[in-house]
């Protein structure tokens, strides 16, 4: 049912994803949907706690690139770009609601800490988000958005986002990661 609800997404965006038309592509009644999910939202949590778990796992591949900080930051605007339905999803209003949903609330937690570690180097487990770190997700985030909306063409977003990341690397007191 999420890849369904994945490929809905991709197509009209997190507005478009039903229970009904997502049972209907799965060749399923809507009635048994239900024995998966409780509603709408319940399904719509759980692709996005799916998204959440793709883009660390994205961020945590990146950190290995000579700058990681710019590695991570480039993974992040590179998954947005790729998967634009999800992405919106991710970081809709459900994101707002995530202490109801609490596998996708584990799994925003995971992304921002991994976030968090990398920007402080300091063990997430034991830290709150700190105002570096709400600079850099902001960055990558507001890039993202930037590039998914089409206000940048895409043909120049990916060398724009490193570029300005590589600046933002450069300006950064300690900018040496672990």
């Amino acid at each position: 049912m999420r890849a369904a609800a994945r490929a809905i997404l991709d197509e009209a965006g997190p507005e478009g994803v039903g229970l009904r038309e997502t049972a209907r592509r799965v060749g399923v009644s809507a009635t048994a949907a239900y024995r998966h999910f409780d509603s709408k939202e319940d399904l719509l949590a759980s692709v996005a706690a799916e998204g959440f778990r793709e883009l660390t796992a994205a961020m945590k591949a990146a950190v290995e690139s000579p700058e990681p900080l710019t590695g991570v930051g480039l993974a992040y605007v590179e998954f947005a770009l790729q998967k634009r339905g999800l992405f919106r999803l991710m970081f809709g209003p459900l994101m707002v609601e995530r202490a109801r949903y609490p596998k996708l609330s584990e799994a925003v937690g995971e992304a921002l800490g991994f976030l968090e570690q990398v920007v402080t180097g300091a063990d997430a487990k034991t830290q709150d988000e700190s105002p570096a770190t709400l600079a850099a997700w902001g960055l990558v985030h507001g890039l993202s958005t930037l590039f998914i909306d089409g206000l940048v063409p895409e043909s120049q977003a990916r060398t724009m986002a490193e570029q300005i990341l590589v600046r933002s690397a450069q300006t950064r007191p300690n900018a040496s990661v672990q």
